[in-house]
């Protein structure tokens, strides 16, 4: 009787499994339903208005393989310029030529865009209150990384690193991500800009690993997005945007898959820019979004960030592996450097330890090798 007893306990931790994600797949989607049925007139025509701005009348359409539409919209009619703020931003036409370079060994890319238009991902009505449930959601948010804060006399103008790309199991409601984050400001008018790699369902619609472009000027209360979802970032290349899907990611004892990304301002030209493998421009933000970010940025962090259901249970972060045993299947992240007013690149001297929960998540900083080791599996709720 004992094979039968194992087979059953087998089949019904498989059926208990497929009951818990299929149970967190409905409370996502009650959350979007449950949303929009509480959404007032108003709310309704201002999300209507949004996709009217966001949906430029396209030069060219393109299906990627992973499902997502993308528009090819001439570069200076792109929903970014429709802000207010940039009523009188400079576009010059050498914006419109790219870098060559590829990405296509670890990153999906795009076909690309006839000259002169770029890639907008076509937003849904779905997309904008996904986007709003993932940012402003009742759960919670905990990091495990360092962070550098300027000292006397000091600016920083930007924000490099070297990180491997995972593929944590998340629910429905959660995210895990990796990121460099650039910050400024008060409490109530935090300037945020961040990039990254983030395993999010809520904002993508699957558990694929994609990269991710994020900015707020007040915590992400009314201002801000992830991606192009509102005014604000500006796309340039023609075969990559901010949420392209990695083609692999890396294996417990077993290949480690990494790229670098970098956001630095181009002082002459009021730019943040977005640039992968040191040479790929993805895009920019313009620094009018910005007023904390003058004349420099306060503070930057590195590491991993995760968001907890909305019953407290946080996701793994990383690889998952804990990092005081696993440190090679850890999240990583290396080169890590910050820019100076003279656009030089410098490691930083005495980062503070930044972790948020530390009955799950662990970061430790090895300065005579500049990388960083952050993750853990993550669980109940955070104390």
């Amino acid at each position: 009787m004992a094979p039968f007893f194992n087979s059953e306990i087998v089949h019904f931790a498989a059926l208990l499994g497929s009951l818990i994600v299929t149970y967190h797949v409905v409370i996502v989607v009650e959350g979007i339903v449950d949303m929009k049925s509480r959404l007032t007139k108003q709310e309704e025509l201002s999300i209507e208005s949004q996709l009217n701005t966001l949906n430029k009348p396209p030069i060219k359409t393109m299906h990627a393989p992973w499902g997502d539409i993308y528009d090819c919209i001439e570069f200076h009619k792109q929903p970014a310029f429709d802000h207010p703020l940039l009523k009188n931003h400079k576009i010059e036409i050498k914006q419109e030529i790219v870098s060559t370079n590829s990405l296509k060994t670890f990153m999906n890319q795009l076909d690309g865009c006839p000259k002169g238009t770029v890639p907008i991902r076509r937003t849904s009505r779905e997309d904008l209150i996904a986007a709003k449930l993932s940012v402003n959601g009742p759960d919670d948010q905990y990091r495990a990384g360092i962070s550098y804060d300027t000292k006397s006399g000091e600016t920083i103008y930007g924000a490099s690193g070297e990180m491997t790309v995972w593929n944590p199991n998340v629910y429905p409601d959660q995210f895990s991500s990796a990121e460099i984050a650039l910050q400024s400001g008060s409490q109530d008018h935090i300037n945020v800009i961040k990039y990254g790699w983030m395993v999010n369902p809520q904002l993508y619609g699957n558990n694929v690993t994609r990269g991710f472009a994020y900015w707020t000027t007040d915590g992400g209360k009314i201002t801000g997005c992830y991606n192009t979802l509102c005014y604000g970032f500006i796309q340039t290349h023609s075969h990559y945007t901010p949420d392209m899907p990695f083609v692999d990611t890396s294996n417990i004892g077993g290949e480690q898959i990494y790229f670098t990304a970098q956001i630095t301002l181009d002082k002459q030209e009021g730019k943040w820019w977005l640039t992968l493998q040191d040479s790929i421009r993805i895009g920019y933000w313009p620094e009018e979004f910005f007023p904390a970010f003058a004349p420099g940025v306060a503070s930057v962090f590195w590491g991993g960030r995760v968001k907890s259901s909305q019953y407290g249970i946080s996701p793994p972060m990383g690889s998952g592996q804990p990092i005081n045993d696993h440190f090679a299947d850890a999240g990583f992240i290396d080169k890590i450097q910050y820019f100076n007013m003279d656009s030089y690149p410098l490691q930083p001297e005495k980062p503070t330890d930044t972790i948020d929960c530390s009955e799950h998540y662990k970061a430790q900083y090895y300065p005579d090798h500049n990388a960083l080791y952050s993750g853990g599996s993550g669980g109940a709720e955070c104390k």
